[in-house]
């Protein structure tokens, strides 16, 4: 379960189309649920999801109240930290650094390079 969260919080692409299929699965499930307009679900799910609440559309059965509970939460605890945790992961992972194969093969260049200069490198630092 950490890997998928670890592997959807770092994936924007992924994030964008749980937002949008939360949306609109809501927006579906409260214009079902509440006897409403989708274009009203629509405007209920994005007022919510943005913990916004105008308050001029609310679920008035249990069905849709319930709905509502578990959207809201969706949103705050799910959704809401994913995209935090996305544009954080951007700004601090460093694209520029090298890769595990791409230091091997930086090793193993430089060693054929010292072999033909007949040198031989130091080995790295113990604190490497």
């Amino acid at each position: 379960m950490r890997k998928l969260l670890l592997y959807v919080a770092n994936r924007i692409q992924v994030i964008l189309i749980l937002y949008v299929l939360s949306i609109l699965g809501a927006a579906f499930l409260f214009s079902h649920l509440e006897s409403k307009t989708f274009v009203d679900g629509l405007w209920w799910a994005c007022v919510t999801s943005l913990t916004i609440g105008y308050g001029d559309l609310s679920p008035m059965t249990i069905e849709g109240r319930l709905m509502a509970i578990v959207f809201a939460h969706f949103w705050i605890f799910c959704i809401i930290p994913m995209i935090i945790a996305s544009i954080i992961t951007n700004i601090l992972v460093d694209k520029s650094a090298f890769t595990h194969d791409e230091q091997e093969w930086q090793e193993k260049s430089l060693q054929k390079i010292a072999d033909k200069l007949g040198i031989t490198l130091d080995p790295p630092p113990r604190d490497f």
